[in-house]
């Protein structure tokens, strides 16, 4: 009786032995939980990010639009942080706080960008574009009144970026 029991269990006792000796030497089984990440480093982490958003812009005035709209629609400062000029960015980090000591999310729950229109948008030199757009806002009652911005666009190196927004 014994022989025909190990005989039957003799694959699932090698599989067994298998796993056990996988668990001790490998890292199928960690043997600590991984530590939560700290509010330091957090902070570190946007610093990174904040870094890496500083070496990128948009390759067209028509772009740094899309992107700046795309900051209105979900309430997004990164991305209008994205879209900012050297100079504008200080502003808005003056306005809205460092990142990694505040919240960057811009606007309300309502009303909400529903679409948006260029009105114009017009070359002033080599280096500087201005654009004014309509934003038409929606809230759970309909429609809210539309409104209108101009941003003023500049070129800076390769990229171009949102230099002002009346």
């Amino acid at each position: 009786m014994s022989l025909i029991l190990y005989k039957t269990f003799r694959p699932v006792l090698l599989i067994l032995v298998v796993l056990l000796l996988g668990c001790m030497f490998t890292d199928l089984c960690p043997a600590e939980a991984k530590k939560p990440v700290t509010h330091e480093q957090t902070k570190a982490q946007v610093e990174l990010f904040r870094d890496a958003l500083d070496n990128f812009g948009a390759s067209s005035p028509k772009q740094v639009i899309n992107i700046w709209v795309k900051a209105v629609k979900t309430r997004n400062g990164a991305l209008h942080y994205a879209a900012a000029s050297r100079e504008f960015k200080e502003k808005l980090i003056a306005e809205w706080g460092r990142p990694e000591e505040s919240c960057w999310v811009t606007g309300t729950s309502s009303p909400w960008l529903d679409k948006y229109k260029i009105v114009y948008s017009k070359k002033l030199n080599d280096s500087e574009y201005e654009a004014r757009l309509r934003y038409y806002w929606r809230t759970s009652a309909g429609p809210a009144e539309p409104t209108e911005t101009v941003l003023r666009i500049i070129r800076q190196k390769d990229f171009w970026y949102v230099k002002d927004v009346k």
